[in-house]
């Protein structure tokens, strides 16, 4: 929101001020129009009442989209910035239509059994693309989408980000609008092989440990332990817990399937302690709110804090535990099938990426340049370098 008003103090002057909220939108903006001004004692810019600054004011505002309000005196006044009030009625229309095709599109994901997780993430994908065109949906053609696609890599988004926003609006336009001037292929970027990071196990036992918070420690530790996403740790209740049969139950997770894990002897222990402290009932870590979960943020945050307190590479996240859990099984010779089953992967390829994590049969490799050390009798160092120049010198 920009209010436009004026001041008696400048009376050949429009003020401007707005939110701070709205800082990273609007200042780069104001202070590129002709002649503005900061007036620190009102907390406003301004600009000149000139046909000059009023048509750059309304360009700014149609190209950011700004909502205006406009003070009644000054469009009394002034009646050119009555455009600065259809601006705003023209975003509100705007906003109202993208908010009907969000509803009508995740109606349809509801019907189709769609997970939360993937909603949202369709939900943010297709607004996104929305504000950025700016048109009406019966207007969009493939090279609209196409250009979108270019934007999104030439701001360096992940090419996994792009593959599920082209999903995400291949999803709205071919299936909930039934639009048939679509090609069957999408052109989409190429997948990208990133290793995912690891922990060593002492790295993990020393994160888990330095958690004080029992509740925090405890879901730490079956978050390794099992393997588990942190969407399925704090979505646990206390009877997926099976001591028995020393498993997990984890319901409806990604792909919406059931699936049981390992439940660690070492965790369990950690976890009676925690249970008959806090006696959880609906779900096994609740928030703030007992019939509320725990908040996946309030993890990261947790995890967060207490990998830079150790000094871990700042790459690592929550998920981490999760690859390290996998990493570690492979490198016990744990097979690559059982570990599948445990991850809920539904393709072993997914699997197999932690066979280029796994360093087992990398330490049984020695370096040609240690071999070729280890050849020489006298027991040469690299460190030997420098003597050997000094000596050869002196000679």
């Amino acid at each position: 929101m920009l209010k436009v008003f004026s001041s008696e103090q400048l009376p050949e002057r429009i003020l401007l001020a707005f939110e701070y909220a709205h800082k990273s939108i609007l200042l780069d903006e104001i202070r590129r129009l002709p002649g503005r001004a900061w007036h620190p004692d009102l907390l406003a810019w301004s600009i000149p009442t000139s046909a000059m600054s009023r048509e750059a004011l309304i360009t700014m505002c149609k190209r950011k989209s700004v909502v205006c309000e406009v003070a009644p005196d000054l469009l009394f006044r002034t009646p050119q910035l009555a455009m600065l009030m259809e601006i705003g009625m023209l975003k509100n229309d705007v906003e109202r239509d993208i908010r009907g095709i969000i509803t009508k599109v995740d109606e349809h994901m509801r019907r189709r059994g769609y997970g939360v997780r993937t909603r949202k993430a369709y939900r943010g994908h297709i607004e996104r693309f929305l504000n950025d065109y700016g048109g009406g949906e019966e207007d969009i053609h493939n090279e609209h989408i196409k250009a979108y696609t270019l934007k999104l890599m030439d701001a360096g988004r992940a090419h996994a980000y792009v593959n599920q926003a082209i999903s995400a609006l291949r999803f709205w336009l071919c299936e909930v609008e039934g639009r048939k001037d679509f090609p069957n292929k999408w052109e989409r970027p190429r997948r990208q092989r990133k290793l995912p990071n690891v922990l060593s196990t002492d790295e993990v036992l020393r994160l888990i440990g330095t958690v004080t918070n029992l509740k925090h420690r405890t879901l730490l530790s079956l978050v390794y332990s099992a393997g588990l996403r942190i969407g399925e740790a704090v979505r646990l209740k206390p009877q997926d817990i099976d001591p028995v049969r020393k498993v997990i139950k984890i319901r409806q997770s990604k792909g919406a399937k059931d699936r049981y894990t390992v439940l660690s002897g070492a965790a369990y222990e950690i976890l009676k302690v925690y249970m008959v402290r806090e006696k959880p009932v609906h779900w096994l870590f609740p928030g703030a709110e007992p019939t509320k979960h725990l908040t996946e943020r309030t993890m990261q945050h947790v995890f967060e804090r207490t990998r830079d307190q150790l000094g871990l590479r700042s790459s690592a996240t929550l998920h981490t535990l999760r690859h390290s859990f996998a990493t570690h099984l492979l490198e016990e010779g744990t097979d690559l099938r059982y570990i599948q089953e445990l991850l809920g992967h539904a393709s072993p390829k997914t699997t197999q990426i932690y066979t280029h994590v796994t360093v087992r049969d990398v330490r049984r490799i020695q370096s040609p340049l240690d071999r070729a050390l280890a050849a020489h009798q006298d027991g040469s160092t690299l460190l030997d370098g420098d003597n050997t120049e000094r000596s050869r010198g002196r000679d």
